[in-house]
């Protein structure tokens, strides 16, 4: 609208000069009108809107047109001056950038001044009420449209926020239909366990929040048990404990560590995400509680066939195939398949002695809390993270040893290093995966240990016992890396 009256006036500046040169024939008092038009013309399209926003800026630039303008006036007949339409700009301005209140004192003051010049020329006071009128129905017009102007724009900022809010409010359901969706699948693919529950329910809160770290437990018969941790936590960071519980049972907690403070709304979508694996931990642990001493009374018949049917079958196969073995000695193609055969016989042997030591052996603790368990007693610098991705625990043959490997890998480090911080990382999946702990303290040489100092072979022959390996890689001054791997996919 203001680029509309700004061309209004430049029209209205031209018409006023060629009426007033062809009227007058260009006089003194002409000459003079023009200048203070188009002064006053320009001054208004070249002036800053923020001038006009400034304390009292409307106010004094639209006294400054009005006095400019009637002095035009003055000079050029008054009431029937070319340059009257050109008086309607001071009172829209006013209107325009001060409101109404502004827009009808500056009419009122235009009407007034251009009543005195009439009156001074001698020339009877109605000459001069059309135009006078016309101020006001000029501020009245502009004040409506000023006010519809605005109506509209607070109604675009309504809509605005409530399209934000119902953006919001959609990811929101659209992060809990996900988690919920996830959960289906889990059930329907039978591989339904609180790790890979709480593994994915703390991925997918991370994910919102980039940079940031968390821990997701549950209570266990002996306290909070660890089912998943990622990221490494800023020092200087934001600490939230967001509790998982429902009506009638406390089941965890989620702690989340932030670079940057979260908003309420924030906390609100990671609690909407939560809700849902929330149940369905409960769920668990009442299932867990009703068929408990079923499942383990089916572990241990299981466990007791798999010994006393299938691991003699496999025996006496093995054996048939040995005297197979002597029986084709002088065929020694034959021979070496059957040698063969009776190599992978016994590593099924060895898988099935596996099993039954899985069936006999309780579930216990993930490896992620074994290790942080066993890690709490190492009080002050440097700090440890553990950042395990366990998708699911270690077999029961294998998670002691590994706890005791990484364990003694981070109290090595945590007691010689001079390190700034120690990280456990890495991927961990039922019978294969890998894990490194890695300083960057001062480091030194794996091929030679201090007399009397005998950390690095056991965890040598802990590795080798459950045929896992262990790698070091460390030069002084650089820091050290433990790796160690076990399994296969």
């Amino acid at each position: 609208m203001n680029s509309t009256v700004v061309i209004g006036q430049w029209v209205a500046l031209v018409i006023a000069i060629v009426s007033d040169v062809v009227a007058s024939g260009g006089t003194t008092s002409s000459l003079g009108a023009v200048v203070l038009a188009s002064l006053y013309v320009i001054g208004s399209t070249a002036i800053p809107q923020s001038w006009y926003r400034a304390r009292f800026g409307t106010e004094a630039i639209t006294l400054l047109g009005t006095l400019m303008i009637f002095v035009a006036l003055t000079l050029t007949g008054g009431a029937t001056s070319p340059y009257l339409l050109l008086s309607m700009g001071p009172p829209i301005f006013a209107t325009l950038y001060g409101g109404f209140r502004t827009g009808l004192m500056t009419g009122l003051l235009s009407a007034g001044l251009l009543a005195l010049v009439t009156l001074a020329r001698g020339m009877p006071i109605v000459d001069a009420a059309p135009a006078m009128a016309l101020y006001m129905v000029f501020v009245l017009l502009v004040g409506v449209i000023r006010k519809l102007l605005e109506d509209m724009d607070q109604h675009a900022a309504d809509l605005a926020h409530e399209k934000a809010s119902a953006t919001l409010q959609f990811e929101r359901l659209e992060s809990i239909h996900g988690a919920l969706l996830r959960l289906s699948e889990d059930v329907a693919a039978g591989r339904l366990n609180a790790v890979e529950v709480g593994a994915d329910t703390l991925d997918n809160i991370l994910e919102r929040f980039p940079g940031s770290a968390g821990q997701l437990a549950v209570h266990g018969e002996q306290g909070l048990v660890v089912l998943a941790a990622r990221g490494i936590p800023e020092e200087e960071g934001h600490i939230y404990e967001m509790p998982l519980a429902t009506a009638d049972s406390d089941v965890g907690v989620l702690e989340l560590t932030a670079p940057v403070a979260l908003t309420p709304a924030e906390l609100a979508d990671a609690a909407a995400i939560l809700h849902p694996v929330t149940l369905a931990f409960a769920n668990l642990q009442l299932l867990r509680k009703i068929v408990g001493s079923a499942v383990a009374e089916e572990r241990v018949r299981l466990a007791r066939e798999m010994h006393d049917e299938i691991g003699p079958s496999l025996a006496s196969l093995g054996l048939a195939l040995d005297m197979a073995a002597m029986q084709q000695a002088d065929r020694p193609e034959v021979a070496a398949d059957l040698g063969v055969l009776r190599s992978n016989v016994t590593k099924l042997v060895e898988d099935v002695r596996a099993s039954v030591a899985d069936l006999r052996i309780a579930p216990g603790p993930t490896l992620t809390a074994r290790i942080l368990q066993s890690t709490s007693a190492l009080n002050g610098q440097p700090p440890i993270v553990v950042d395990l991705e366990e998708r699911r625990p270690p077999r029961a043959a294998l998670i002691s040893d590994l706890t005791s490997v990484v364990t003694e890998a981070v109290r090595n480090a945590h007691k010689h290093s001079s390190a700034s911080k120690i990280v456990v990382s890495g991927q961990v999946d039922r019978g294969f995966g890998a894990c490194s702990i890695v300083d960057d303290g001062v480091g030194f040489d794996p091929e030679h240990e201090p007399e009397g100092h005998f950390g690095l072979i056991g965890m040598r022959e802990r590795a080798a016992k459950i045929g896992a390996t262990i790698k070091f890689e460390s030069k002084p001054g650089v820091g050290t890396a433990v790796t160690v791997e076990w399994g296969g996919k």
